[in-house]
C-alpha cells in the first residue's frame, strides 16, 4: 500500500510543479504597444523649470535615409548631429528636441513598443532606431504636446505631416 501512495503523492507534486513552470513562463511575457500612426507620451526630457515634456513618439521607416538626415536636410541644419533646433510655424518660434535612441529608451522604454514593420538587417540604412520620439516646446518654454496647451492641436498636426513627409521618402 505505501508504494502506490509515494507513486501518487510522486505524481502530484510532480503535476504541481509542472503547472507553476508553465504558469511562471507566461507572467513574463509582455507584448509592446504597438504604434499605428503616432502616440503622445509623457515623461520624457526635462528642460529648465518645467515639467518633464511630452513627446509624439512614431515608428521609423528604417529603409530610408536616417531621420536626423532628413531634418537636416530639410531645415538646412549645420549637421546631422543637432538634436535641437528652433523651427518658424506661422511666424512663432518652436523648438524641437529629437531623441537619441539612449535617451528614447531612458524615458519611454524600447520594451514597451513593438515594431509592426519588421526588417532584414540588411534592409536596415545605418545603424537606425525602431522608433523616433520628438517633442516640441514655444518659445515661452511651453510644452505643446501637452494635454493642457492651446498649441497642442497645431504641434500634433505639425509633427504628423513632417512624419508623413519622411515616412514617404524612397
Amino acid at each position: 500500500m505505501e508504494r502506490i501512495t509515494q507513486n501518487r503523492i510522486i505524481k502530484g507534486i510532480t503535476s504541481i510543479l509542472l503547472i507553476i513552470f508553465i504558469l511562471q513562463s507566461c507572467i513574463g511575457a509582455k507584448a509592446g504597444y504597438q504604434i499605428d500612426d503616432y502616440y503622445i507620451a509623457e515623461n520624457g526630457k526635462e528642460i529648465l523649470g518645467t515639467k518633464p515634456l511630452n513627446a509624439f513618439i512614431f515608428e521609423n521607416n528604417v529603409t530610408n535615409l536616417p531621420f536626423e538626415q532628413f531634418l537636416a536636410i530639410k531645415y538646412k541644419l549645420d549637421n546631422y548631429l543637432t538634436r535641437e533646433f528652433w523651427i518658424n510655424i506661422d511666424g512663432a518660434r518652436y523648438k524641437m528636441i529629437v531623441y537619441e535612441n539612449s535617451e528614447f529608451d531612458k524615458y519611454f522604454g524600447i520594451s514597451n513598443f513593438a515594431a509592426k514593420n519588421q526588417e532584414n538587417i540588411a534592409n536596415i540604412v545605418g545603424g537606425q532606431p525602431k522608433f523616433i520620439a520628438i517633442s516640441m516646446i514655444s518659445e515661452f518654454n511651453e510644452d505643446c504636446l501637452s494635454n493642457k496647451s492651446i498649441l497642442q492641436n497645431m504641434a500634433t498636426t505639425y509633427l504628423k505631416n513632417l512624419k508623413d513627409e519622411y515616412i514617404q521618402i524612397k
